[in-house]
């Protein structure tokens, strides 16, 4: 039986909003396709002294435009349309794996549950990225593992706002 709580606007909004970007990539988003790795920790619903550990990479596409006064072409450029899109569009496309049980491994996803709690359980995964000096990879915390996809929606938005204000 699915579970009611997605189509709950507000508990999801919860979510989104009570979701917070610990780390943001140092190397930030390039201007071709890449992949960019995250790691979230998030509280166990029916074990709230334990953590599950979300481990996953956004496939993210090169700019489809890039607005005018940059080098490149324009939407109309590219795609032939020059009477519906402003020409300063610009637009990423961004994949990730989604799950609905928590105990998956593949190459693209792991979703791990953690014996510690999460913010212990955050404490090692940053101590693990600063030791390994890893630079490219974003760090998010959920106030419920279940809702991951929110939240991993919440980091890319940040990036996007960082990206555009540039």
């Amino acid at each position: 039986m699915p579970d009611a709580s997605w189509d709950d606007p507000e508990l999801l909004r919860h979510v989104f909003e009570q979701t917070r970007v610990i780390r943001r990539p140092l190397s930030g988003i390039i201007t071709g396709y890449h992949v960019l790795p995250y790691i979230l920790v998030g509280v166990e619903r029916d074990q709230p002294g334990r953590s599950v550990e979300v481990r996953g990479r956004i496939r993210v596409s090169p700019r489809l435009v890039i607005a005018p006064g940059r080098e490149g072409p324009t939407y109309g450029e590219l795609f032939g349309e020059r009477e519906l899109m402003h020409q300063a569009l610009v637009a990423r496309v961004f994949s990730f794996r989604y799950a609905s049980r928590v105990a998956l491994e593949s190459e693209e996803l792991s979703i791990r549950r953690q014996v510690r709690d999460p913010e212990g359980q955050l404490e090692r995964v940053l101590e693990e990225l600063a030791q390994r000096e890893v630079i490219n990879t974003g760090v998010i915390v959920s106030p419920d593992a279940r809702f991951y996809p929110v939240s991993v929606d919440r980091f890319i938005r940040e990036i996007l706002d960082e990206e555009f204000r540039g």
